[in-house]
């Protein structure tokens, strides 16, 4: 027996939130366990101007977990867009459905005809309780994952941060590549985000904050294509952690992207490179010693 939310859940945002603490409270309620059916892709993905997913699945598993979801069952969405949705709602319901937890403009089935109009009516028929969760908004606009994408194209991490009710989160595995960082006297850790299609951040610089074995540490991540040495075709993530040397070869580390700080520049010498490289770094000690300054502000642990 089980109380099931139903949706992609890129990002996991205030929306989905809503609906998972709903999920979670009606489980209770009823005393049964609470299931998040989660597609593994939205439709926009399978159309080639799809920007990437905010997190990599297993990344939105472990979100939806931290909410109190017991239960994660990941769908393709193609194996399932053209089934009748009373048919599914119907084999939902021989599974142990008790509860059904939507928002208000869910779809699903063949044609999207399944709605929460249908959903009304198939639970006083079939008995099972049904919870529609109101659209959540910010500054007026309905807060949506396709929004939140766009908001870490332009960069724009402080309101993806808003909108996930939580630091814009990336993470990958530290791979060995020319070691130029090293040889301009900062050394950097080229990160890999794995095979998932990801939405990228807008091509720059970041301030960034990891967790490194128990330490809070800050740094400048350069997201781009390196067009002043060895230029690449694809994008790289390239991290300079501020008072940090420990080896971070094949670790996987997570960093969460808190300011923009300047679109990626080609420079013409070196000499340039490096002088822009120690601004940025006299930025992002000044953006640290603003918070630390603050009595009681606890913004750079907690932003």
């Amino acid at each position: 027996m089980f109380v099931a939310c139903i949706g992609t859940f890129d990002g996991v945002h205030t929306g989905h939130r809503k609906i998972m603490e709903e999920t979670v409270k009606l489980a209770a309620k009823l005393k049964v366990n609470s299931v998040a059916i989660s597609m593994i892709y939205p439709w926009q993905y399978y159309f080639p101007n799809f920007p990437g997913l905010i997190y990599p699945v297993s990344q939105r598993i472990e979100l939806i977990l931290n909410m109190g979801i017991d239960n994660v069952i990941t769908v393709d969405m193609a194996e399932i867009k053209d089934i009748e949705p009373e048919d599914y709602v119907k084999s939902l319901l021989s599974q142990g459905l008790k509860g059904l937890v939507v928002g208000e403009d869910f779809v699903f089935g063949k044609h999207a005809r399944g709605n929460v109009e249908m959903l009304l009516k198939m639970a006083a028929e079939y008995g099972f309780e049904l919870r529609v969760i109101p659209k959540q908004t910010y500054q007026s606009r309905r807060v949506s994952s396709s929004w939140i994408r766009e908001t870490i194209a332009q960069g724009d991490v402080k309101m993806a941060s808003k909108l996930l009710q939580k630091p814009y989160h990336i993470y990958g595995r530290v791979y060995r590549d020319q070691g130029l960082g090293s040889k301009l006297g900062f050394p950097t850790a080229n990160i890999s985000r794995g095979e998932d299609k990801l939405v990228h951040p807008r091509s720059g610089v970041y301030i960034v904050r990891s967790t490194i074995e128990g330490q809070t540490v800050i740094g400048l991540l350069n997201v781009g294509f390196r067009p002043s040495i060895n230029p690449s075709e694809e994008i790289k993530y390239e991290v300079y952690y501020l008072d940090f040397e420990k080896k971070l070869y094949n670790k996987i580390i997570g960093m969460d992207l808190l300011e923009y700080l300047r679109p990626e520049l080609k420079f013409d010498t070196l000499n340039e490179l490096i002088s822009t490289i120690k601004r940025d770094e006299k930025i992002a000690r000044t953006w640290i010693a603003k918070f630390k300054s603050k009595p009681g502000n606890q913004e750079i642990e907690n932003c």
